[in-house]
């Protein structure tokens, strides 16, 4: 019986044959099934494309014995899905040959396709078709479904890597893991590159990689064997080569950056096994350039990043506030060198992105043309936009601001369980409130929660820089009456310890003379009973007219409402009183004049 005529006995049977798990939307219509006839994996345990070395491998088994007399295999393929969705849309290869050879970078592709490069065995479901031909005249085999298991070809990459040796001892730094290389956080099949910047040794520095295994086994069995070097000797001060595991590092391998480096950065490629070596020399200003202002040095000088008061070495991190324009904004920024360059009409010493102009995170350095995607870009949807560069990381990260109204301190002075509201009415970040303070506290922007709580990173017991990304307290002050200004855009805060508040005007007699008030803890006020004369007064801070308060509004009446801002002299009749003062916000500031 012919092939032909068999396909036609058979195509009535063919939905029953088997309950198929790709759509049937995406295989042919017109295949027949041959009984006995069906495809089978090349092999059961899988095939590793690591281990391949020729172009084609064999991946399933077609056997043409079960073929009519004369007809011959012929356009085998495959329409492969990962086993785990049986709803994806199938790739489709063709065999190398009707043997059911497949080339090795196709399957490469469908396994990265679907799943990534990370070298882990993936199961697919493959359902195989294939050509019978005799005389001119072809039919379409259904061969069946079968699993397949492939992995895709890569090398092993690390979670972590740590730099060993360079500034610090060689065994400690190993034990210690002492300088761990930055990483996007991102599956590290997908983003290969790791980068450390550190300071150089007085000398030539003398440095090796090693990942979370290389130094576990230095501290637990002095075994140094599994340290990542230079495949070029030891040494070697080229900046870019390729990298292995060293059986010597004494002898072969060991990276060396001669002396008069200030910092080193250090970039791996562990997918490539490649690495590169910079020189770095950080300044300790920085100035944005474009955006806001202009694209020339002069309005360049007028846009200088904010950083705290400690060495660039204990604190990489820099910010600048960029007031939005309302529609799309490009920039980049530079050192004092990079500045001065511009002036002088060169423009290849200023920092741009390394990534895309879009990307909000990411990594930076000096670009020879910041046109095309090396500049940054916003799209000026958001008020203000928080642009944070570490300089020791070479890493970025700009984020979109729209503040609220109210930002709240909370604290050791209520056990940790009352927000005090912080008021910023003009929306740039920067707020302002009075409290009395007991020990360590936090700023947050959300009365009821604590998401996106901002924690110390820098400075003393009246001022530091801020973060949100996890950290200590803001460290306790002398117990007291404080201001307290926080600036959330530019992420740092400062207090100011409220002395004395006290009274001023004609009920004193003149405007000369203070009357101090007492602050009740228990209250929450500042309080006196005292006889004053008719006329007018304010309260004023520390004994000086920098900060006082008077009726907003323009109103001498409004007890109920002071302001720090231009206030009114408060008119008063004669008499003994008992005066409470609370002061807060601006808002919610207000004096109780008690008539004795």
């Amino acid at each position: 019986m012919s092939l032909i005529v068999t396909g036609l006995l058979m195509a009535a049977c063919n939905e029953d044959f088997k309950d198929w798990a790709i759509q049937k939307t995406y295989l042919p219509e017109d295949a027949i099934t041959i009984p006995g006839y069906t495809a089978s994996a090349a092999s059961a345990a899988g095939i590793d494309l690591n281990t391949e070395t020729g172009e084609t491998v064999q991946l399933i088994n077609l056997s043409g014995a079960a073929l009519p007399e004369g007809y011959l295999l012929n356009g085998v393929r495959a329409y492969i899905i990962p086993a785990d969705d049986e709803t994806a849309e199938p790739v489709v290869l063709k065999a190398a040959n009707a043997e059911g050879f497949f080339s090795v970078a196709d399957l490469q592709e469908t396994v990265v396709k679907f799943y990534g490069p990370r070298p882990t065995p993936r199961t697919f479901k493959a359902h195989v078709y294939a050509d019978a031909i005799k005389d001119g005249q072809s039919a379409l085999i259904d061969a069946g479904e079968i699993n397949i298991i492939l992995t895709p070809i890569a090398p092993q990459i690390s979670e972590n890597y740590y730099l060993v040796g360079g500034p610090n001892d060689w065994g400690e730094s190993a034990k210690n893991k002492t300088l761990k290389f930055n990483h996007s956080g991102k599956d590290v099949y997908e983003d290969p590159i790791f980068t450390v910047v550190f300071a150089a040794s007085a000398g030539d520095t003398w440095f090796a990689i090693g990942d979370d295994e290389a130094c576990e086994a230095i501290a637990n069995d002095n075994d140094w064997s599994k340290l990542y070097g230079t495949t070029k000797g030891n040494g070697n001060t080229d900046p870019e080569g390729t990298l292995d595991r060293r059986l010597n590092l004494a002898d072969d391998g060991s990276f060396c950056v001669p002396a008069g480096a200030k910092f080193i950065k250090v970039t791996l490629n562990m997918m490539d096994r490649t690495y590169k070596i910079e020189t770095v020399n950080i300044s300790d200003t920085y100035y944005l350039i474009g955006g806001p202002g202009e694209w020339n040095a002069e309005s360049a000088m007028t846009m200088k990043f904010s950083h705290s008061d400690k060495s660039v070495f204990d604190d990489p991190v820099f910010t600048y506030v960029l007031a939005s324009s309302g529609s799309e904004m490009w920039f980049a920024f530079g050192d004092k060198d990079a500045i001065d360059a511009v002036a002088g009409g060169t423009w290849n010493q200023l920092f741009g992105t390394t990534g895309a102009s879009e990307d909000l995170k990411g990594s930076f350095d000096r670009r020879y043309n910041l046109d095309g995607d090396h500049s940054f870009h916003v799209d000026g949807q958001a008020k203000f936009y928080r642009f944070q560069i570490n300089v020791m990381e070479m890493t970025y990260e700009i984020t979109p601001l729209n503040f609220s109204e109210y930002f709240y301190e909370i604290g050791n002075e209520s056990g940790w369980t009352t927000a005090h509201a912080l008021y910023g009415g003009a929306g740039d970040g920067k707020y302002l409130g009075y409290y009395y303070l007991d020990g360590e506290f936090k700023f947050k922007p959300n009365a009821d929660n604590w998401d996106d709580d901002l924690e110390y990173v820098s400075g003393d017991a009246t001022s530091g820089t801020l973060t949100s990304g996890g950290g200590p307290n803001c460290p306790a002050a002398d117990a007291g009456f404080y201001q307290i200004n926080l600036d959330a855009a530019a992420m740092n805060y400062s207090i100011v310890k409220v002395n004395s508040i006290s009274i001023i005007g004609t009920v004193n007699g003149n405007w000369d003379t203070d009357t101090d008030l007492t602050y009740n803890k228990e209250t929450g006020a500042w309080e006196i009973t005292t006889t004053l004369a008719a006329g007018n007064m304010k309260f004023r801070m520390n004994h000086d007219w920098t900060i006082s308060w008077g009726g907003a509004n323009g109103d001498p009446a409004a007890f109920n409402n002071l302001t720090e801002y231009n206030g009114k002299d408060l008119a008063v009749e004669a008499g003994t009183y008992k005066i409470q003062l609370f002061i807060s916000y601006e808002g919610n500031n207000k004096v109780v004049m008690t008539k004795q």
